[in-house]
C-alpha cells in the first residue's frame, strides 16, 4: 500500500470515528484533516489549561472527555502513544501568580495521573513549562511577530509538538464559546499551513442552568462543577437540584463517559452514579496519603530538622 492510500485510509478512519462516537463534536466541527500530519505523527495530543483570568479552582470530571477521545483516536491511527500538556507557563505569562499557577497545574496533574495510571493508557503527562527553554519560546513567538502574546505562545507550542512528532491534536468545540480551541487551530493554519490534524469533542458541563456549558478542564465556581481529585461525594452534589436541566445534561455527560469507558477498557461501568463516584475516588489521593508523606519524610531526616 502506497503512503497516499495509507494516509487517505487514516483520514477516513479518523472521520468515521469522530462521526460515530458521541464524545466526539459534530456538523460545523469535523476534524481537520491533513495528510502530511497523517503521514508523519508518531502520537497525539491535548493540552490542559489551568487559568482563564484566575487560576483554575479544580479539574472537572469534564477533561475525561479529551482523554477518552484521545484514547479513542490514538488507538484508530495505531500510534504508540499519546502526551497531555498542563499549560502552566501559559497561564505564568498571562499575569496569574506564580503559585496560584502551580496550585492549579498540580490540581490538575495529580488526578490525571491517577486516572491514566488506573485505565492503563499509554500517555506522557508534562507542564508546558517543561516543553522548551523560555527564551526559545519567547524567540519563536517574536518571530510569529503576534501582538497577542498568549495567541502567539499557543501557535508556538502546537508547532513545537508537531515538530517532535505530535501532529495529531485533539480539542474541544463549543459553539457558544468564542475563545474555544477551534479559535487557535485556524490561527495556527493560517500561519503554518495544513501541518497538523485536529479533532474535535463537545465541551463540558456546569450545575448552573444559567451557564450550563463550559470549558471541560477549567473550573471557576466549584460548586457548579463536579470535580477531579476532590474527596467528596459527587453523586450527592450533582443531585443537589434534581430538578434542574443543568443537572439533566450532565448527567447525559456521564452516561456517554461512562459508555466510552466501557468501549476503552472492556469493563462495566455501573450506573451514571456509580461510575462518577468511581472515578472521582480513584482520582482523589488516599485520605491518609498526607500524613504518611510527612511521616516518612520526617522519619528520614536529621534529628535537628524533627518537629
Amino acid at each position: 500500500m502506497s503512503t497516499q492510500v495509507g494516509t487517505d485510509s487514516s483520514g477516513e478512519r479518523l472521520a468515521s470515528l469522530t462521526n460515530r462516537q458521541e464524545l466526539f463534536a459534530r456538523r460545523q466541527y469535523e476534524p481537520v484533516i491533513s495528510r502530511r500530519a497523517l503521514e508523519s505523527t508518531e502520537s497525539t495530543w491535548f493540552g490542559v489549561g489551568v487559568a482563564a483570568g484566575d487560576a483554575s479552582c479544580g479539574l472537572p470530571i469534564d477533561v475525561l472527555i479529551l482523554v477518552f477521545a484521545q484514547e479513542m483516536v490514538r488507538r484508530e491511527l495505531g500510534l504508540a502513544k499519546s502526551s497531555i500538556l498542563i499549560a502552566d507557563s501559559n497561564a505564568c505569562n498571562a499575569g496569574v501568580p506564580r503559585l496560584d499557577v502551580h496550585r492549579a497545574a498540580s490540581l490538575a496533574q495529580a488526578p490525571l495521573e491517577a486516572l491514566i495510571d488506573r485505565f492503563g493508557f499509554p500517555v506522557d503527562i508534562r507542564r508546558s513549562s517543561s516543553l522548551a527553554p523560555a527564551a526559545e519560546v519567547e524567540r519563536k513567538q517574536e518571530a510569529l511577530e503576534i501582538e497577542n502574546g498568549y495567541v502567539a505562545q499557543q501557535l508556538v507550542q502546537t508547532e513545537i509538538m508537531r515538530s517532535r512528532g505530535a501532529a495529531v491534536k485533539v480539542g474541544w468545540a463549543l459553539s457558544a464559546c468564542t475563545y474555544d480551541e477551534t479559535y487557535f487551530d485556524r490561527l495556527y493554519r493560517n500561519r503554518f499551513g495544513e501541518q497538523v490534524t485536529f479533532a474535535y469533542t463537545i465541551g463540558g458541563r456546569t450545575l448552573n442552568a444559567q451557564r450550563p456549558r463550559a470549558c471541560p478542564y477549567l473550573c471557576r465556581e466549584p460548586e457548579d462543577r463536579l470535580l477531579l481529585g476532590a474527596r467528596e461525594n459527587a453523586v450527592r452534589k450533582l443531585y443537589g437540584d434534581a430538578t434542574s436541566p443543568a443537572v439533566r445534561g450532565y448527567r447525559r455527560l456521564i452516561g456517554k463517559l461512562a459508555r466510552a469507558y466501557r468501549h476503552l477498557t472492556g469493563d462495566d461501568p455501573g450506573t451514571p452514579e456509580s461510575f462518577l463516584q468511581f472515578v472521582v475516588d480513584t482520582s482523589a489521593p488516599p485520605a491518609t496519603a498526607g500524613k504518611r508523606a510527612a511521616r516518612e519524610s520526617r522519619a528520614g531526616a536529621p534529628s535537628s530538622f524533627a518537629p
